[in-house]
């Protein structure tokens, strides 16, 4: 069976690649199934590559002008890029033909028997893109299968969105989300639509031990800190931990500064760096969502501190793997100690696995009918 992919498969963001090619992999694992990623490029594809931008306040301003005037930093930014693309090139399977823009896939789609479309905030019609209609696959040939696997909507629909969603997602055979908080919505133009797990989720942790690499891992015991942007409580979050373990700081940092004075500061890493910092940290600390999920994976002590959107993704991973709460506020920071710090992993197995096969077996019977 040949199937297609429609994702975010080009963007200078670890999680958003390794969702992309967990998808992938997971199905080209499965008995005579092909899969490839469609190569997609909406109009702000090249946006997370840039180093250059118009900025949209004083303080982009600045912090493009310290990039550019910093010339180490400028140097691992762009190490770090080719490691990303180094990275989609060896491990996602692309198709050969590239679309640039919605016109020019309608107009010669791709051919497969199924079409999935997912993850990663691919239904976020918030995000200004023309083109976005694409993720709901209005290319697909009439009488092939159109299935969405854990898309992510994050910002409910407005009613002008609902007004053009709708007459595509009811062309759908099977339509499953990844945030339980976009359910009712959902259902209320797909009566069957679901919620399944994170793609990262749906390979073991011996498969991302195949990818993984711990080049830039220390011996000794570290914290990994990554943070999608910083704050001051997440800057004295990171403090309290350190102070309360003695573990050296490891900070993969996407930032222009090191706001943590890290004993090793990372900025050139790609993907399977990324994995590999996880598997092997003492302690994780961060605000990205598939950093909290690959701490899971790996079942690793780890605290996330809450940005200002988004957070529900956590929430829901929380109830999924039965953690309890692992996110940061300021009153629990003010009363953390050493004996706070364990993330309970005891009710994970069973609850993690129960949702993981219900997602597989979702994916695996709207493509093929039966448990392949």
């Amino acid at each position: 069976m040949k199937i297609l992919t429609l994702t975010t498969q080009y963007v200078n963001n670890f999680g958003a690649l390794l969702q992309c090619y967990a998808l992938s992999k997971f199905l080209n694992n499965q008995k005579d199934t092909e899969c490839q990623v469609i190569q997609y490029f909406h109009e702000l594809s090249d946006d997370s590559w840039k180093i250059i931008r118009k900025p949209n306040n004083i303080r982009e301003f600045l912090k493009m002008a310290y990039t550019l005037a910093n010339f180490r930093l400028t140097h691992d930014i762009l190490k770090k890029q080719k490691l990303m693309r180094k990275f989609v090139k060896e491990f996602i399977p692309l198709t050969e033909n590239k679309y640039y823009s919605p016109e020019a896939i309608n107009d010669d789609p791709p051919l497969a028997d199924a079409y999935i479309c997912g993850s990663d905030q691919i239904w976020n019609m918030r995000r200004p893109i023309r083109g976005r209609i694409t993720y709901f696959l209005g290319f697909v040939p009439e009488g092939k299968k159109r299935i969405s696997y854990a898309a992510s909507i994050a910002d409910p629909w407005n009613a002008d969105n609902i007004k053009q969603i709708e007459p595509y997602l009811k062309q759908f055979d099977a339509v499953s989300i990844r945030e339980k908080g976009n359910l009712d919505q959902v259902r209320s133009i797909y009566p069957n639509a679901t919620v399944v797990i994170d793609p990262v989720f749906l390979l073991d942790k011996s498969e991302w031990n195949k990818i993984r690499s711990t080049e830039k891992c220390i011996e000794e015991p570290y914290i990994l800190c990554y943070f999608l942007s910083v704050t001051e409580q997440m800057v004295r979050t990171v403090e309290k931990v350190r102070q309360l373990t003695g573990y050296k700081l490891v900070h993969l940092n996407i930032n222009a500064l090191d706001k943590f004075h890290s004993d090793v500061n990372i900025r050139a890493a790609g993907p399977r760096d990324f994995v590999g910092l996880i598997s092997n940290a003492s302690f994780v600390i961060t605000n990205s969502f598939h950093c909290s999920a690959f701490s899971v994976i790996y079942r690793k002590d780890f605290i996330f501190c809450p940005k200002g959107n988004a957070n529900e993704r956590i929430i829901n991973l929380q109830e999924v793997f039965g953690l309890g709460d692992v996110m940061m506020s300021p009153a629990k920071l003010a009363k953390l100690t050493k004996n706070d710090l364990p993330v309970d992993y005891s009710k994970c197995d069973e609850l993690g696995e129960n949702f993981l096969n219900y997602s597989k077996d979702f994916l695996i019977k709207n493509i093929y009918g039966e448990v392949h």
